[in-house]
């Protein structure tokens, strides 16, 4: 990641973001994976966000960007995703067969900063391996409620 310069301020800055697909259901597929990737790329570009890599698994994405520090990294997530799914809708009808409720993705997100012990080289490599590793995972039902004992 390189050190970038504004106006007044020399910065890098540098983040991790992960939000998935309502519901949790597998509907990205190489197509979809494909027009994402470019589409987040030409966000990158248009709100001078810095596009540094992403990964696409079937039911979530994996985002690392970079912003000028006055870009709060919430505002980051909330463009990417607002306009991806408008974009997603609008070029595959199809999902709104698949998502009752009319949203794509699920409300909350994860953010991470690149730091002392999250580098750059250490969120890309992660990034890499998670597509293999979630395409085969399976997620076990959770119990609703529990027994214990006094």
């Amino acid at each position: 990641m390189d050190i970038l310069k504004g106006a007044q301020t020399t910065y890098q800055i540098g983040y991790h973001i992960v939000w998935g697909v309502k519901y949790c259901k597998r509907l990205l597929n190489n197509q979809m994976k494909s027009f994402l990737a470019d589409l987040c790329q030409q966000i990158c570009i248009s709100y001078d966000y810095h596009f540094i890599c992403i990964g696409l698994a079937p039911n979530h994405v994996h985002l690392f960007v970079g912003a000028p520090p006055k870009i709060a990294p919430a505002k980051v997530a909330q463009t990417v995703k607002s306009i991806t799914a408008r974009e997603l809708y609008k070029s595959f009808p199809q999902l709104r067969r698949q998502l009752y409720g009319g949203n794509i993705w699920k409300d909350g997100y994860y953010v991470g900063t690149v730091g002392e012990t999250q580098t750059e080289g250490k969120i890309k490599s992660y990034i890499a391996r998670q597509e293999g590793k979630h395409s085969i995972k399976q997620i076990k039902q959770l119990k609703l409620f529990f027994q214990t004992k006094y």
